[in-house]
């Protein structure tokens, strides 16, 4: 699979495509700085109106590249928002539960599983009844996993967001964490 960045170009809207390994693409481990400088193929200008690309999708190697590394980042912040995907979860609780990775970056997948909950749980009313279903499901999928795992979240509960405890720890059965 190929991974690039779309460099498109303000003058002319012209794309140009730079080839990235997938290491790289993850964990943005390019220069976009000589990357929005650089010259249109077709008109030369260096004048840049965005950078753009797809993300590779987290798999094991990532993940074990990541949760090994103090400079690794799929994000530079919020890394827990980005994390907390349905199709990671399981890569996520395993990660967890064998306690992998340093702390530091077993609360970033601690933080991540909350958000996910959040997410599947935070307001129905804005969705079609298809996509409240699939996240209902989700929902349900996720929530007894938490639960028993409500111990590791209760010792990492001061570096979870306030307003994903109000909507999860209830869920969870996790009382007086105010």
């Amino acid at each position: 699979m190929e991974f690039n960045v779309i460099r498109t170009c303000k003058d002319c809207k012209n794309e140009d495509f730079f080839y990235l390994t997938k290491v790289q693409s993850a964990f943005q481990l390019y220069d976009s700085s000589e990357i929005w400088n650089s010259l249109c193929s077709k008109c030369g200008s260096t004048e840049c109106l965005s950078l753009g690309g797809k993300q590779p999708k987290v798999d094991q190697q990532l993940l074990d590249m990541w949760g090994n590394s103090a400079t690794l980042h799929f994000w530079t912040q919020d890394e827990e928002i980005f994390l907390a995907e349905t199709e990671y979860f399981h890569l996520i609780l395993n990660a967890i539960d064998k306690s992998k990775y340093p702390e530091r970056k077993i609360t970033v997948l601690i933080q991540s599983i909350c958000v996910l909950l959040y997410d599947n749980t935070e307001t129905f009313e804005k969705y079609a009844d298809e996509e409240n279903f699939k996240r209902e499901k989700d929902a349900n999928l996720i929530r007894p996993e938490l639960i028993k795992r409500k111990d590791k979240i209760i010792k990492e509960q001061g570096l979870i967001m306030e307003y994903i405890k109000q909507v999860v720890f209830p869920q969870i059965g996790i009382e007086n964490w105010l």
